[in-house]
């Protein structure tokens, strides 16, 4: 069995010993992996396999072993599920095993690095890529603990969604700079009266 069906059926059986209701979609090419119907998350399945040969990926900045590339339209079939929608990786190309997570929000926040791949067929076509660094997803030893990270995710919706007004995101591999004068309570006060 190939690894990333192996995975597949990992998070299948982790699902079913849970008791928790969802659609399975592994066999589809337009629907994502996993929908939790009683909580509405939808989750897409993807496995590092083995290591990349950097030779192909000239455009990736991260060492080897933190590079994961993922296609643009597997992202892009998130986007009807935000905020519940998420990649789940495991990585196993490395011993013990790594899983990480992405929410629909890191996608949209992390910095990444958008590529296309040369289809040569008929009329050469090109494959959209994101090279993203796995130091800026969640990360997990165990599939439970990755799993959990999820079906809690919902707890920071608020926050990610109405009050936290800084980047969201603590990502490892980008560095935010400072922009703009230093806001203070008279500016408040002059914007209020430019509304009225």
């Amino acid at each position: 069995m190939r690894g990333d069906l192996v995975f597949e059926h990992d998070v299948k059986t982790y699902l079913k010993v849970r008791g928790e209701q969802f659609i399975d979609g592994t066999s589809s090419h337009t629907s994502l992996d996993f929908h939790l119907t009683r909580r509405n998350i939808h989750i897409d399945t993807k496995e590092k396999c083995q290591q990349f040969s950097m030779d192909n990926w000239k455009e990736a900045s991260m060492p080897q072993e933190h590079l994961f590339i993922i296609d643009d339209l597997a992202v892009r079939k998130l986007l009807p599920h935000a905020p519940n929608g998420f990649s789940l990786i495991r990585d196993s190309s490395v011993t013990p095993p790594m899983h990480y997570v992405y929410s629909i929000v890191d996608f949209l926040c992390m910095p990444k690095k958008r590529c296309r791949r040369t289809i040569s067929k008929s009329v050469t076509t090109f494959k959209g890529k994101w090279l993203v660094d796995l130091r800026d997803a969640a990360a997990f030893e165990t599939l439970d603990d990755a799993m959990q990270y999820i079906l809690h995710y919902s707890e920071k919706h608020k926050s990610i969604l109405e009050s936290h007004i800084d980047c969201w995101g603590n990502y490892r591999s980008e560095r935010i700079g400072s922009g703009g004068r230093t806001r203070v309570a008279k500016y408040w006060k002059e914007d209020s009266k430019a509304r009225r």
